[in-house]
């Protein structure tokens, strides 16, 4: 009887078992291949290589191509999914952790959403200045890459990758997170990592800090100002009420007194990017 009755339940059986499999391999790899999360975005690019959209866009599981916004990525997110067509890209930033080459493994992990023959090129940067192109990737076989293979001896803070196509239901490479891998992962303090304000001129940026009789200024100047929404988060995260004033027709002042020690994050939005940088007050 229980032969007989496994007869009849053959197709339904090989379905579970085919689901259990698959959910037992997806979480025994999750287990293995997860340790820190890029928790940041810090920069996005949009070639419009879709015309279909104006800005990226991505998926919620089966619901795709849709509007999207791209910080919903950030950290341990396996339920969105932002999309790069081809030229477009995402940099992502560790805040809390660095990732480092550890002989004989691969490094960094790049997930993408669906098998669908796209693929990305992923590069690397200690400073977010800096990109070195560690490999390309593809949401079938290659998702894992070894910081050794390009002799990278320094350490990574910063990831960027970029779409190399226009192929799936939602066009380009679905990059859902990215990670360092256990041993490669390397837990930082906070502080260790904070810049100066005057490194925003690797986006084009003048600013520095000005000491006057009553405190902190900060001065930002750049003819892209005039369209910025500007940001700031405290050593805690929360987000900052700024007053600044327009006092030329491309540059701001930021009054700063009274800020506590601390790092703090400073986030401009761009039409087509987004740029956050670490400030250190002491």
């Amino acid at each position: 009887m229980y032969e007989r009755l496994i007869m009849k339940i053959t197709p339904v059986l090989k379905i579970i078992t085919w689901s259990i499999l698959f959910f037992v391999v997806t979480s025994v790899n999750a287990q293995t291949v997860s340790t820190e999360y890029a928790d940041k975005l810090v920069g996005k690019y949009y070639s419009h290589a879709n015309i279909y959209f104006t800005d990226l866009y991505g998926g919620e599981g089966f619901n795709f191509p849709i509007s999207i916004d791209p910080h919903l990525i950030e950290g341990a997110n396996t339920t969105y999914f932002v999309s790069l067509p081809l030229g477009s890209y995402v940099v992502m930033e560790f805040t809390n952790n660095k990732i480092i080459d550890y002989p004989g493994q691969d490094d960094i992990y790049v997930t993408e959403n669906g098998c669908n023959n796209e693929r990305a090129e992923v590069y690397v940067s200690s400073d977010g200045k800096k990109f070195i192109q560690l490999g390309v990737v593809d949401d079938c076989y290659e998702s894992s890459l070894d910081l050794g293979s390009i002799g990278f001896k320094g350490e990574v803070r910063f990831v960027k990758v970029v779409g190399l196509d226009l192929n799936g239901g939602s066009p380009g490479f679905d990059l859902v997170n990215i990670k360092g891998l256990p041993k490669s992962s390397v837990e930082v303090v906070e502080d260790a990592v904070a810049d100066s304000l005057d490194n925003l001129s690797a986006y084009g940026f003048n600013a520095f800090n000005n000491q006057n009789a009553s405190g902190n200024e900060w001065t930002i100047e750049s003819e892209k100002i005039n369209e910025a929404q500007i940001f700031l988060y405290g050593p805690d995260k929360s987000i900052i009420p700024i007053d600044y004033k327009l006092i030329e027709p491309h540059k701001i002042v930021i009054d700063a007194a009274g800020f506590k020690k601390g790092v703090y994050t400073i986030e401009i939005k761009l039409k087509n990017e987004v740029i956050t940088q670490k400030i250190n007050i002491v």
